[in-house]
């Protein structure tokens, strides 16, 4: 073998070594990615099940009449899980309007103190009357599918009671900034009137503007409880998984303790 052909053969081995060198690196970081992965999930679904069961156990201390027991009391209570912790928030909805059942005074008078002007809150309220309530002719201010034609929208109102705070959005004159202001402030859940003792300020406002001055007290509690539960648990590198239910406690159409109305998870 010449010089000249030792020297290619040497090339060729280089080359050869640079290559396997390369694809021994992307195969490690093929492997890595793929551990990162896995333990992204596997610690998801840590967080997920301490969120369930944050949520579970919020219901079953709901149950505890005794003076151990949780209530719907809007305080945030933390729970060590390690190497984790579950914040949990109990909400009783019958502090909050129920936009399928309020009337377009009440609702009105929320959209006023959230910022809106008298004119554009009468006009909103009268239009979320008028998409739940079947019938041909929009109401004072209001807006039937006319309007809607009119306004360059390509549906109507469906004539019946919403079924999420979202559909909201689609009402004639709601803008998603007031929509973001509204939802803590509203319940789909609550069937009756809404209690002021429980209100937070803005309802409280809103509650008085339509009905006058009041002292809102805390009556005897007899029927079932209607709650949301949110379930924050925060894991060490800072994700956060949150779950809200929606609880009655006390139902009166189940045969059990309590009955889940809605169940939704986030990430972050």
């Amino acid at each position: 073998m010449t010089t000249r052909d030792r020297g290619f053969a040497l090339l060729i081995v280089l080359w050869t070594l640079v290559l396997a060198a390369l694809i021994a690196t992307q195969v490690t970081a093929s492997g890595r990615g793929a551990v990162q992965a896995a333990t992204n999930l596997r610690r998801a679904a840590e967080l997920e099940a301490i969120a369930d069961g944050a949520v579970h156990e919020a219901m079953f201390r709901m149950l505890d009449r005794t003076a151990a027991g949780w209530r719907a009391d809007g305080r945030m209570r933390i729970l060590s899980r390690p190497p984790s912790e579950v914040a949990v928030l109990l909400e009783d909805q019958a502090g909050k309007i129920n936009p399928n059942l309020a009337s377009p005074e009440l609702l009105a008078a929320l959209l006023r103190g959230l910022g809106a002007d008298g004119q554009s809150a009468r006009s909103i309220a009268a239009a979320i009357a008028d998409w739940r309530f079947r019938g041909d002719m929009a109401r004072p201010f209001g807006a039937k599918a006319p309007e809607y034609r009119q306004a360059g929208r390509s549906y109507g109102p469906t004539e019946a009671p919403f079924e999420s705070l979202g559909e909201l959005g689609l009402v004639l004159g709601m803008t998603p900034a007031l929509l973001e202001k509204m939802m803590p402030h509203l319940s789909l859940f609550h069937d009756g009137d809404t209690e002021g003792w429980l209100a937070g300020p803005v309802v409280r406002q809103a509650l008085r503007a339509v009905f006058g001055a009041q002292e809102f007290t805390a009556p005897l509690q007899t029927g079932p409880l209607v709650v949301a539960v949110t379930a924050t648990a925060r894991g060490a590198e800072g994700r956060r998984l949150i779950r809200r239910a929606i609880v009655r406690i006390g139902d009166r159409e189940a045969d059990r303790p309590y009955r889940i109305l809605s169940w939704a998870s986030g990430e972050s």
